[in-house]
């Protein structure tokens, strides 16, 4: 049993139970469907069932190529790339002491 729902009159319904009752009902509007999805012909009669048309409709919208991205190119300058330092706005000869030892010395080994 589905799940219950209470209707705006207190009445419980069952949505499950009602769409298993109704699926062989035709669907109201142009698509000559019944309620489950299968193609109706005249008289009612089903012509194709819901599989087949979901199975048609995936054949004709797969992708059919996948897509392929170029390999990247890995050369030593994206690896280790050239450290520019914009010059400091800081002036007087204790910070451009500081400024040139870190740029000899970027990973401060000394």
């Amino acid at each position: 049993m589905g799940k219950a729902y209470r209707s705006a009159q207190g009445k419980m319904v069952d949505m499950e139970q009602l769409r298993l009752a109704n699926e062989e009902t035709i669907a109201v509007g142009n698509m000559k469907v019944n309620a489950r999805g299968d193609e109706l012909g005249p008289g009612g009669e089903i012509i194709r069932t819901r599989n087949e048309v979901m199975s048609d409709y995936y054949k004709l919208n797969s992708p059919t190529i996948k897509a392929t991205y170029p390999e990247p190119a890995i050369d030593e300058r994206s690896i280790h790339p050239k450290v520019v330092t914009p010059p400091s706005p800081v002036r007087g000869s204790l910070a451009q002491q500081v400024l040139q030892k870190q740029l000899d010395d970027p990973e401060g080994t000394e």
